[in-house]
Parts: C-alpha cells; structure tokens; sequence
C-alpha cells in the first residue's frame, strides 16, 4: 500500500499552532503531508519540511483575471505585511470569483461590501487544492471559511474529513453543530464531546483527544506548582479585540482593573495585549512566561482562558460583550462568570480563594490522541 495522502488546511493563530504539529507528526510516520497554509499560518508552517500550498499556489498562469478580481476589491496591500500583496490578490480572487460564479457580479459586489471578507465561502480555492493534491483523507480545523469549504468538498467526493476543534463548542460555529459536518471531530474535552452530541451528531463521530496547541499547559501547571511563593497576587488581563459595539465596556473593565491594583497591595496588574493590538515587533513576555507568573486570569473569552484553566490558574470570565456571551467557558468549567464590572474585585477575590478552574483539563498526549484518528480513519476506509 502506497503512503496515504494527507491534505491539511488551517488558518494562523491558534488553528495552525493545532494543526502543524500533527501534519509534521504524519510525515515522520511516512505518510505524504501537504499544508494549505492560510493567510498568517504560512509565516509558521514554511519553516517545517512539508509541502506548503498557499492560495496563489492556486491560481496557474495566465490566470490573471483572478489576481485582478483580487487587486481590484483588497486595494494597495505591502509587501512587508504579515501577508505578501501576491497572496492577499490571490485569496481575495479565488474568493470573490467563487461568489460571482455563484450570485452574479452585481450580487457578488453587493454580498462583499457588506460582509467583506467574510462573505467568502472558497468552493473553488477547496476544489482546486483537493484536484491538485487528490488527499486520502483531508484535516483542518474549525473555522469558517476555506477550512470548512475544504471539509464540504472531501465530503462530497467521499475523502474522509476531519476536523481538529482546536478550542469549545460555541454555538457561532454554527455548522460545526451539524449532525452531517465531518467525518470524525476531534474536541478538547469531555464536556466539548456533550454539546456536540447534543447538537445531534453520533458519539462515535467525536472524539475527546485534546489539542496539541495547549500540550504545554500541562507542563506548566507542573512548573507553577514547583515555582508558587508568596508575595503579591499577579493579575493577568488577557486583552483582545472586541467588536466596536463593546470597545467602551471594554475600557470600563481595564480601568477598574487598574483602580483595584492600584488600592490593592496586594494585587499586581500585568496586561497582555493580543497580537492582532501590538506591533508586529513589540517584545515582552511569551505567554508561557506570563502564566507561569500569573495567580489569576481575566479574560472576555480569549483562548489564553482555556490555557490559563489548563495551567490550573483560576480564570474570571468577565461578561459583558458579544464574546463572552457566545465562548460561554463557565459552562466547560473554564471560568468563574462575572457580571458587573464593579464586581470585578470581588470576583477576583472569590475566584482565588476558589481556585476555579484548577481541575479543567484535557487528555494527555493530543498529538498522538489526532494521529490515531487519521490513521483509524485510513484503515476503516
């Protein structure tokens, strides 16, 4: 039997920090990888040894009119961005040409200047990679987009797709509560799995492996037990953007934060910005070193909460904004909620003397938890 082919996809962030390391693990295992590497994911993933694709890698020449659709709806793009100007005009192309094949021209201009982007559902980026590569089974994570295109696209031809759930369940991945989506769904943890099924897809389909992404919080929680002192509690405020309906709730949260460290000897006040609200250049503290450091995390629902709970740091789960509501990490028992901001103190208070969150957790060895679905997977086929 020849080496089976396997074709990942995943965007940057956390959904390439999920999938890389499996599609690495394969190739070591023989198997013939190929990685898709979405917009920001390519920076990460063209230092492994795979075969990385990007969009333009799609687009043959004299296929020009496709870069021009592009060109002509992202505008000026440098080339010194975190996206090269080729690659945006060719996402862009691919994506914007699909809805014109779709809705027509007119249709298709109106659908992108409402939504941007995100109007893009990529039938035809996922088609063409699928033809390029012709993969045995395919492995993305759970996002929208060209991710969730390229498992509608396996599944229609009849190739396996699997799909690595790289954080929870929230109900605005809506298609990922459809009993038909994937073959096989990968979570991160026993409670993840319930939701899934209870959204009416087969026990079987969902599998709790864990995320290779997070595999280093169990470490830590070994480290920050060997490091825990005494002194000041260390606050760690995971900030991240907000839609601009809640950018003033979100000033109230960091400025009581600030009043409460600053009457509070016994509290100290660390900010971690998101990458998407610094400089591509700024320097600090890894996130590893700030929650090594942290006695407590605040968060409106970034995943540095489910890495912080994995650690075994208590996190707060301040409500408030659209994020919140929908990441819901008090029902994972994630996070303690808190609902008003001039609570925010005692929430702190309560939620260290709790220590919630200390017993979250997920399986040991992810990585290898995801390869033996892709292989279970190969071998029933």
């Amino acid at each position: 039997m020849s080496a089976p082919i396997l074709l990942c996809a995943a965007y940057g962030g956390g959904h390439v920090n999920a999938c890389l390391p499996v599609a690495i693990a394969m190739a070591q295992k023989g198997w013939t990888v190929h990685f898709l590497a979405l917009t920001t994911a390519y920076e990460k993933a063209r230092h492994s040894r795979l075969q990385v694709w990007q969009a333009r890698d799609l687009v043959a020449d004299g296929e020009e009119e496709i870069l021009d659709l592009g060109s002509e709806i992202a505008g000026e793009v440098p080339d010194h961005g975190p996206v090269s100007a080729q690659e945006t005009y060719a996402y862009h192309g691919l994506g914007f040409h699909d809805l014109i094949t779709q809705l027509g021209r007119e249709k298709a201009e109106a659908r992108y200047r409402e939504r941007g982007r995100v109007a893009f559902e990529h039938g035809e980026l996922a088609r063409r990679i699928i033809a390029q590569v012709r993969p045995d089974i395919v492995l993305t994570t759970n996002s929208p987009r060209a991710e969730k295109a390229i498992i509608d696209t396996a599944q229609l031809q009849g190739i396996p797709a699997v799909v690595l759930n790289d954080t929870l369940a929230s109900e605005s991945n809506h298609w990922l509560h459809d009993p038909d989506y994937a073959d096989r769904i990968c979570v991160l943890s026993g409670p993840v799995r319930d939701v899934l099924i209870r959204s009416g897809h087969n026990p079987s389909k969902i599998v709790v492996t864990g995320n290779p992404a997070f595999a280093s919080a169990a470490e830590l929680r070994k480290d920050r037990a060997a490091s825990s002192g005494s002194g000041s509690r260390r606050v760690l405020y995971a900030s991240q953007p907000l839609p601009a309906e809640d950018a003033e709730h979100k000033q109230r949260v960091i400025t009581e934060l600030h009043r409460i460290a600053a009457k509070r000897e016994d509290l100290e006040l660390r900010v971690r910005l998101h990458p998407n609200e610094q400089a591509r250049a700024a320097a600090g503290p890894t996130l590893a070193e700030d929650l090594l450091a942290a006695d407590i995390v605040i968060t409106h629902g970034s995943t540095v909460g489910i890495e912080a709970a994995l650690a075994g740091i208590p996190v707060v789960l301040q409500m408030g904004s659209q994020i919140a509501r929908q990441c819901r990490f008090e029902e994972y028992g994630i996070a303690m909620a808190n609902e008003d901001v001039t609570e925010l103190e005692m929430a702190i208070d309560r939620a260290l003397a709790l220590g919630v969150a200390s017993q979250f957790s997920m399986p040991a060895n992810s990585l290898g938890n995801v390869a033996a679905v892709l292989e279970e997977m190969i071998d029933y086929r």
